[in-house]
């Protein structure tokens, strides 16, 4: 059987389900095929706003917001879907950026002034690995949307890119959560061995906490593919309100 985004993921039982997650970037993929750089963008920020609101009510119980940076990267990339601002008015911040989030994820050696960038503005006290997710997503964005528009790049695996717009890091983040929500639905985990775990995921994967969150995910992706450019203010409105997840989540995934 095919899977498509279109797919009742909650008819799927736990291996079905399984293998309808790993098809996840393929299907989307497939689904934006003859879709622009602006509707697969537009597929990556619907699903980015309700992450994001889900970040901030987690943040809200310590007295956090979301931090200065990522809600100005999450500001530009609609700004420029939006026609508001070109590439070339932020590629100066998306490497800056782009090099803060690499060093911080696997130890890049960055310069001076991508070191002072990292210091002024994201040097601060985070910790969850949502909160890097989010912002190491937003910069892979930025550096695709850079690419794709012929600005100057400082990373030399973006200087021949040749693809569009992608879905790489939402299934990233589709595979961070399902390994929190292992935690979060007490789904029994005996040990780390591989079949102990793609066990406990395929419980979860038939919960009505993570169907949930498929259901959000398609909606949001279905909602780009029929957009047309003139509903992308409102589109942006209606999804900064939504969640990923149910608000009393929101602090325990910044813990995980």
């Amino acid at each position: 059987m095919k899977y498509t985004l279109n797919t009742d993921f909650s008819s799927l039982n736990g291996p079905k389900a399984a293998n309808w997650i790993m098809g996840f970037q393929d299907m989307t993929e497939d689904a934006f095929a003859d879709s622009s750089s602006h509707s697969r963008l537009l597929g990556n920020l619907l699903i980015l706003e309700p992450y994001i609101h889900t970040l901030r009510q987690g943040l809200a119980d310590t007295g956090r917001t979301v931090s200065d940076v990522c809600q100005e990267a999450l500001d530009v990339l609609w700004d420029y879907l939006e026609g508001k601002k070109a590439a070339s008015d932020f590629e100066d911040f998306a490497n800056n950026l782009y090099a803060a989030t690499l060093n911080y994820n696997v130890g890049e050696e960055i310069t001076d002034a991508q070191a002072e960038f990292y210091k002024k503005h994201v040097d601060i006290p985070w910790g969850s690995t949502c909160e890097w997710q989010i912002l190491t997503w937003l910069s892979v964005l930025l550096m695709e949307v850079v690419a794709i528009s012929g600005g100057r790049l400082d990373f030399e695996e973006y200087e021949e890119y040749e693809q569009d717009v992608d879905f790489v890091e939402m299934e990233e983040m589709l595979n961070m959560l399902a390994d929190a929500f292992i935690d979060f639905t007490n789904t029994p985990l005996p040990s780390n061995k591989a079949s102990d775990v793609m066990n406990a995921q395929e419980q979860v994967y038939q919960t009505p906490l993570f169907r949930q969150l498929i259901e959000r995910i398609q909606n949001g992706l279905k909602a780009a593919l029929s957009a047309t450019p003139e509903q992308y203010p409102a589109l942006r409105e209606e999804y900064r309100q939504y969640a990923i997840l149910p608000e009393e989540y929101a602090a325990k995934l910044l813990g995980f």
